[in-house]
């Protein structure tokens, strides 16, 4: 089974320290250590590969960003403190910017280049903001409120461009060419699914995917949280968290077309550079594991002392 050269970034939580790791052989190349006081929250790599971006809670309250240089393999704070990140996202585009939602809901914009930071709206209504996208153009955002969940595009300086009220609860949102998939759990009278917005529209109306209906007493919950397109865009992945398992989605068709059991929960998967493989990653185990797409086979699980955050970055 060949598998082209990969490395793989990741968040040791025991050490702490970022590490990064020949994905093939397993082998690690560097540690990077970080203080204990700091938690990162999410692992975001720039758009021309060359700095990984780590916002970080920490103890102190003085919440920062910690950046890996890949080209010097060095690891350093930067000199901007910023509110606790509960979302954060670098824009898949050339640009300076990233972007930061705190627990109340509010979101920033981040200037890597100037090192400021300015906040650019509050929701009207209690909301919390549960995903982050964006490109060059606009922000993508996902919101959970006591109603439900909504889904909004903004602008790069926060007008909102249009928003769409979904009856789930989102737990996610991920773009990916011209498409937003927003996986989302269910209420009281809800089931979960996953919804798929075409953006090159405007104002766009979701196909909406059921992957666990309501009217099934039996079912035990799904909890989608993630997913990931396949290389030819015509196929999605959606992680299961509760149900340990993958629903594979034919966008065309907006149908589950294969459930993959896995019997062991994943929080997000990350697709192996031109393979049927992926890595799955999880909140439950802190650990990696190894999953073939195509037979819906778990080949490995990771085995060390570490605890490995489910954010990661795989670079081929």
């Amino acid at each position: 089974m060949g598998v082209k050269p990969y490395k793989i970034i990741a968040i040791d939580a025991a050490t702490p320290a970022v590490i990064i790791v020949d994905g093939p052989s397993g082998e690690i190349l560097q540690e990077l250590r970080f203080a204990s006081e700091l938690t990162p929250t999410e692992l975001a790599v720039s758009s021309d590969a060359t700095k990984i971006y780590l916002p970080c809670a920490a103890t102190s309250g003085q919440n920062c960003i910690l950046t890996v240089n890949l080209a010097s393999s060095s690891l350093y704070k930067l000199p901007l403190t910023v509110p606790y990140p509960a979302q954060f996202i670098v824009p898949e585009a050339p640009t300076s910017v990233a972007y930061l939602a705190d627990p109340g809901g509010s979101l920033h914009r981040l200037d890597l280049t100037t090192m400021s930071i300015e906040r650019l709206g509050t929701p009207a209504v209690k909301a919390s903001c549960v995903g982050l996208a964006a490109d060059s153009e606009a922000i993508y955002t996902a919101w959970e409120h006591a109603a439900g969940g909504t889904v909004m595009e903004l602008s790069t300086n926060g007008d909102i461009h249009w928003q769409y009220d979904i009856a789930g609860i989102p737990t996610n949102i991920i773009l990916a060419d011209q498409r937003l998939l927003v996986p989302f759990t269910n209420t009281a009278f809800t089931g979960e699914g996953v919804a798929l917005f075409n953006i090159s529209k405007k104002n766009p109306v979701p196909a909406v995917v059921t992957i666990q209906c309501p009217s099934c007493p039996s079912g035990l919950a799904a909890y989608p949280c993630h997913a990931v397109l396949a290389a030819d865009n015509r196929t999605a992945y959606v992680v299961n968290e509760d149900s340990a398992s993958i629903c594979v989605i034919d966008l065309a068709t907006a149908q589950v077309v294969d459930r993959l059991t896995l019997g062991r929960s994943l929080s997000r998967l990350y697709l192996l550079p031109d393979s049927q493989l992926a890595i799955g990653t999880s909140n439950l185990f802190a650990d990696l594991s190894l999953v073939d797409l195509n037979t819906g086979s778990l080949l490995a699980v990771t085995s060390t002392k570490r605890q490995i955050l489910s954010t990661i970055a795989i670079l081929g």
